[in-house]
């Protein structure tokens, strides 16, 4: 029987992108007693800023058979793809990133108690067993558990970018915004800042618009990411976690597995379901080392292509259309010319001219220096701290944020990208579809312990709305 405290008890969910989709999604699943807010300024809950291109060029770098969001359900996603877009899919099939949205957005579509407030949360004040937040559209609410699910934010600003290249429209720092692209002539040449996966999206966006000009594409590697192609699974782990915990040991592990006739993407993906805990074995040192001299080529081929677009780049690169500059990225500066992009290479100084430079180094983890009000004000308090290397969230395993004392809290979780303060992987569909569904039952579960041992406490902040208890500013 359900107790009058639990029908009062309020989990907030900051961000509406998949992460709090599918936080939101199986905490009804498991029919938890409490009432749910998802708080996003974006009136569209599910799609965030990977699932909101409107383009179909863009494809998942996971094939169907193993996006589902269900973990108990590993084809749900490939029959709901087959009944709501291409009934020839296959588990191999990569399907349009847009359609993963809309997916999702079916799934939310099929529950009830759900509530979105359409507000920017720029405060979070612990209260009582709880916390209040403060939005931005003069309201606070009130909850008991709030989960942080604020996705990716911007890249961060380059060195070397000059005040003129910024407000002549020459440079550009975010990728995903449309005056990005605006007033941009078919034939002109472009500088993409980065040759990862946000490099890739820029190039299809650029072309599907009617680029045909050159792109330069500048890079300190000089490599796109792999493509996808077809192997036999190992049975084993390449990496045992016998192994011992260096970047060293690891890599002779996985080479050992290669030269035993492992097809090297079976190697890698053999590492799914330990990657992590591997990570997490490492002393802080090895960590380091792993993100100084390792993490790219990871990168390269941990996060790949889909073969249809891996297709388009390498005739890109064949034709001469898209050409790579491995180096630095020096400076960026306005001239009669268009941009001067200057590159640090191996050998001095190499500059070309562009008509666009746009920063394609994906988003930035010093979540410090974001310009969220919100984070800004939970490092001020020391609710939240770093992660161990200084990126993202430092958190518990159960995803509890931990604070500047170095405790974990007891209302305030994370989930998605912002525990790469921690994990080495943590923004994939199958890291954040379990996290979330872990999540749904440690808040139930804190719910359950909450309404055991506290007695109602009395607040001076009326309820007005079935959502929460609010009070105008």
């Amino acid at each position: 029987m359900t107790t009058s405290n639990e029908l009062t008890r309020t989990i907030a969910i900051i961000g509406g992108g998949v992460s709090g989709a599918l936080t939101a999604f199986h905490l009804i699943r498991q029919r938890t007693q409490a009432r749910l807010i998802i708080i996003d300024r974006r009136p569209d809950l599910g799609l965030g800023l990977a699932y909101s291109t409107p383009s179909l060029r863009h494809l998942l770098n996971v094939p169907a058979g193993k996006i589902s969001a269900l973990p108990d359900q590993p084809d749900h996603f490939l029959n709901w793809l087959r009944k709501n877009h291409d009934s020839a899919a296959t588990e191999k099939t990569f399907a349009p990133r847009a359609v993963f949205g809309r997916y999702i957005q079916s799934l939310l579509a099929t529950t009830t108690g759900l509530r979105h407030e359409i507000a920017t949360v720029t405060d979070l004040q612990p209260y009582d067993a709880g916390a209040v937040l403060t939005l931005d559209n003069g309201c606070e609410l009130r909850a008991d558990l709030i989960v942080l699910a604020t996705g990716n934010f911007d890249p961060a600003p380059l060195p070397g970018i000059t005040k003129a290249a910024t407000e002549s429209g020459l440079y550009h720092n975010n990728a995903w915004l449309s005056e990005t692209y605006a007033r941009l002539g078919p034939c002109e040449p472009v500088a993409l800042v980065g040759t990862g996966l946000t490099g890739v999206d820029v190039l299809l966006r650029l072309r599907e618009r009617g680029h045909r000009g050159k792109i330069i594409a500048v890079s300190r590697h000089g490599v796109f990411p792999n493509r996808h192609e077809d192997y036999s699974p190992l049975n084993t782990t390449a990496i045992p976690l016998s192994t011992p915990a260096t970047c060293v040991a690891y890599l002779r592990a996985l080479r050992t597995a290669i030269r035993n006739s492992a097809e090297w993407r079976a190697a890698i993906d053999s590492l799914r379901e330990t990657t992590n805990d591997l990570w997490l074995r490492l002393p802080i040192e090895e960590q380091k080392r792993f993100r100084r001299h390792l993490q790219r080529r990871w990168e390269v081929v941990r996060h790949r292509m889909a073969p249809p677009i891996a297709d388009i780049i390498e005739a890109e690169l064949r034709n001469g259309t898209l050409e790579i500059r491995e180096g630095h990225l020096h400076a960026v500066d306005a001239s009669p010319a268009g941009a001067q992009v200057t590159v640090r290479t191996g050998i001095g100084k190499d500059s070309f001219y562009a008509d666009r430079v746009i920063n394609c180094t994906g988003p930035s983890m010093n979540y410090r220096r974001t310009s969220s009000t919100l984070l800004h004000n939970l490092f001020e308090k020391g609710l939240v701290i770093p992660g161990p290397l200084g990126a993202g969230f430092h958190c518990a395993e159960n995803g509890a944020l931990i604070d500047a004392s170095g405790q974990a809290s007891e209302t305030i979780f994370n989930l998605g990208p912002g525990r790469l303060g921690d994990l080495l992987e943590s923004i994939a569909i199958p890291e954040i579809r379990q996290q979330a569904v872990d999540l749904a039952f440690t808040l139930k579960a804190r719910l359950s312990q909450q309404s055991a041992h506290a007695q109602e406490i009395e607040t001076d902040i009326p309820t007005t709305d079935a959502v929460g208890e609010w009070v105008a500013a």
